[in-house]
């Protein structure tokens, strides 16, 4: 059940859907246990169904990596929920902002993040040294104290600095520099 290592490398000329996207299994998405990776069964047990919202991160080609939190399993194509991107992981630090006194000002840590079905909203459940508080939170309620900042690379060509210096311009001869004395 040590499913806690490195993402997959992509396989080359395989499909990847827009990554990462977040969603739910409310029921058992398939009959038996061939749609889970055989080392990722008894997790996948614990997890599903649930409404517990999953970060869809990696195609490997054959499986998709999801997360919950420091949780990771590996499931083939199956049908879940779609659901609202989610900003904030389980585990994280986070401010209860007051909004004029609605809700008890606090630094607390993310317990849950649930969907709502009968409401379409995502649930935040919090801790407070390890003991869960009894409401739910909406994201406006909550801001992260630690932001990551993600720079994705790739999507624009730069290409390679050239020096050229233009024919009038007098250049100082400093002689071989790499050559030993």
């Amino acid at each position: 059940m040590d499913n806690q290592g490195q993402d997959p490398i992509e396989t080359p000329g395989s499909y990847r859907p827009d990554l990462p996207d977040w969603g739910v299994y409310l029921s058992w998405p398939e009959a038996g246990e061939s749609w889970i990776h055989s080392e990722d069964v008894a997790l996948a047990k614990h997890l599903v169904p649930s409404q517990r919202i999953f970060r869809r991160s990696a195609w490997d080609g054959s499986y998709y990596w999801l997360h919950y939190g420091e949780l990771r399993l590996r499931v083939k194509p199956t049908m879940w929920v779609r659901v609202a991107q989610v900003d904030l992981d389980v585990g994280c630090q986070v401010e209860v902002l007051s909004r004029h006194g609605k809700n008890e000002a606090g630094i607390f840590r993310v317990g849950d993040i649930l969907w709502e079905p009968h409401d379409g909203r995502v649930a935040f459940y919090l801790l407070r040294d390890n003991l869960p508080l009894k409401r739910s939170f909406s994201r406006q309620d909550l801001r992260p104290l630690h932001v990551r900042h993600n720079l994705r690379t790739g999507y624009f060509e730069h290409p390679a600095a050239r020096f050229s210096v233009p024919d009038d311009v007098e250049l100082l001869d400093v002689g071989d520099l790499f050559s030993d004395p």
